[in-house]
């Protein structure tokens, strides 16, 4: 993923605590917060406080605004989620201590004065601004008067508390409200202008598209080319049967955006999603169809310009998966290092002839994506089934995509080629055999054990996007065990939620099912086969315009609101 910088949708998803333990920290911090604050003007302001005041100042200014605001904001704004709204609220109740903190340190009452205008005008600014992402752009009028809450229940609690002892005009506080208006209304200038700059140049709105993924919602973009992609089947039969699909598609772009859920949505329908499968997945077994076959996602060398617009387009992708014809004829793998020769690119590839017709497995080191036509632009989909193992550590991906045309391009192309007339030369022995196990226990994973002439060689494949470091350990593991072991991944991109916080897989489940692929080695066959698509929408270059203007506009509006902090403290101060 780091070749585009979409991975940094994932810098906004991380997992908040339960609601029960917000809400308990929201009471436990507003005590703390209090002491620490009353403490803090004690010491080092000329103010004798009463400490009868302790406790309705963590009352009235840590604990009430927050707690009504994170009851109210779910209310007001339908399906915004009350643990984040919680966790907005533990959020803002935070600032307003640190604020509290610098408030100690004022010199005169002017400038105490300031600072405690500016926390209620940040308050209100990071609610709006919050809202606004996590919800959409649409609901900027009801976010108005929503995010209100906590700045006003502060400014009520703030006179109630003796703030009217300031002795301050009435221009003063006319100026201070005021303020606080005119700041949330060039904050939302702000967003309004994002919005239509990407909308502009893309057709997406902005703040759709990152509420939609917070979310994790299924949404359309309605960008794009129309196109008709081929989709190669892979299938062995040993008496059950196993079919992966290795679309000529991305799984991308994100989430449920386009093909986001592309392979997830494949693996299901391969697997038959049913309450004969469920009950086979609640066991910890694989969760097959009733028929017993099995399905998964095989991830060809291709770039982000080839995601699906539509996610309703996966039944099209779907609907071209193939029945290939099957032959007990196979080659052993052949293997093939091109990193330490001069003027080949470092690749690593192997391979295994299926009759008249090639598997190819490929590894670039340092190599997040390819364009479609570096290996394939005169190779005949029928003939030839590449796959990108894309096994890179699924938290530091690599940043390099090879785009065609490119010297790294033509590098790549001469080692494949060379490897191709390597393959060629392999003989074809009778006799297949495999067994394979898909399990569906929280991840999706395939194990599949092959035998040709006593060489025996373990795939296991995790729906993905890269491997973590347990996958790659266990497989490392294998070797002892096998003749070669093939990990890869789907580069699925379903769920931004998990990429963020992946760090581990179920290895348990996983050793499990090469169990049961060992156990089920048996008589097979095997064959491949291609078919294109019905028309269906691919981003292609839509995708690039939609991603560099993310990228500026991310920077744009954070330079814009470090700028609008920066006037808001020049106009109260001076």
């Amino acid at each position: 993923m780091g070749a585009d910088n979409v991975d940094a949708f994932q810098r906004l998803v991380f997992s908040v605590p339960r609601l029960r333990v917000q809400a308990a920290a929201l009471v436990l911090l507003s005590g703390v917060y209090g002491v620490a604050a009353f403490s803090g003007i004690w010491l080092f302001t000329p103010f004798d406080p009463d400490p009868s005041r302790i406790v309705p100042v963590a009352a009235l200014i840590f604990l009430v605004p927050f707690l009504v605001a994170a009851e109210l904001f779910p209310r007001v704004l339908d399906g915004y989620p009350r643990s984040w709204s919680y966790f907005l609220a533990l959020t803002s109740q935070f600032a307003l201590f640190v604020y509290a903190l610098v408030l100690s340190g004022a010199n005169n009452v002017g400038n105490a004065w300031s600072i405690i205008w500016l926390s209620f005008i940040t308050l209100y600014l990071i609610n709006i601004l919050v809202l606004v992402v996590s919800t959409g752009i649409d609901r900027s009028d009801r976010i108005l008067l929503v995010s209100l809450t906590e700045p006003g229940l502060l400014i009520a609690a703030f006179y109630a508390l003796g703030g009217s002892d300031f002795g301050f005009s009435t221009y003063r506080h006319v100026f201070a409200f005021a303020s606080l208006l005119i700041a949330a209304g060039f904050l939302v200038l702000i967003l309004l202008v994002v919005d239509y700059l990407i909308k502009s140049n893309t057709d997406v709105s902005a703040f759709a598209l990152t509420s939609g993924l917070l979310r994790n919602d299924r949404e359309s973009l309605d960008l794009g080319v129309e196109a008709r992609p081929a989709v190669e089947t892979f299938a062995v039969d040993n008496g059950s049967r196993l079919t992966v699909a290795a679309p000529w598609v991305h799984p991308g772009p994100l989430g449920g955006f386009g093909g986001g859920q592309l392979s997830g949505n494949l693996i299901d329908a391969l697997n038959g999603v049913g309450e004969e499968s469920e009950s086979a997945a609640a066991d910890g077994g694989s969760e097959g169809a009733a028929d017993g076959s099995a399905g998964f996602f095989f991830h060809v060398p291709c770039t982000h310009k080839e995601d699906l617009s539509n996610p309703e387009d996966a039944e099209r992708i779907l609907d071209a998966v193939a029945e290939p014809e099957l032959t007990e004829r196979a080659s052993q793998l052949v293997t093939e290092s091109y990193g330490d020769r001069e003027g080949y690119a470092d690749v690593r590839f192997h391979g295994r002839r299926i009759g008249d017709k090639e598997v190819i497995v490929l590894h670039g080191e340092g190599i997040d994506d390819y364009d479609t036509g570096v290996f394939m632009r005169d190779v005949d989909h029928d003939e030839v089934l590449l796959i990108d193992q894309h096994r890179h550590d699924i938290q530091n991906g690599p940043d390099a995509e090879i785009q065609y045309g490119s010297a790294a391009a033509d590098r790549l192309k001469r080692a494949f080629d060379d490897f191709r007339d390597r393959l060629a030369e392999a003989e074809l022995a009778d006799g297949y055999a495999a067994g394979f196990e898909v399990t569906r226990t929280g991840q999706n994973a395939l194990a599949m054990v092959e035998s040709v002439d006593g060489e025996e060689v373990l795939w296991i494949g995790v729906d993905t996007n890269g491997l973590t470091p347990d996958v790659r350990t266990t497989a490392d593991e294998y070797r002892e065990e096998f003749d070669e072991v093939i990990p890869f991944s789907t580069d699925t991109h379903a769920s931004i939620h998990e990429l963020a916080n992946a760090r581990e897989s179920d290895i348990d489940a996983i050793e499990r099912a090469v169990d049961r692929a060992v156990d089920d080695l048996s008589p097979a066959t095997v064959g491949l086969a291609s078919r294109r698509t019905e028309p269906v929408k691919l981003l292609k270059n839509d995708y690039n315009g939609l991603v560099f203007s993310v990228n500026i506009l991310i920077r744009l509006t954070i330079i814009s609101l470090v700028t609008l902090y920066a006037l808001l403290v020049l106009w109260l101060f001076f």
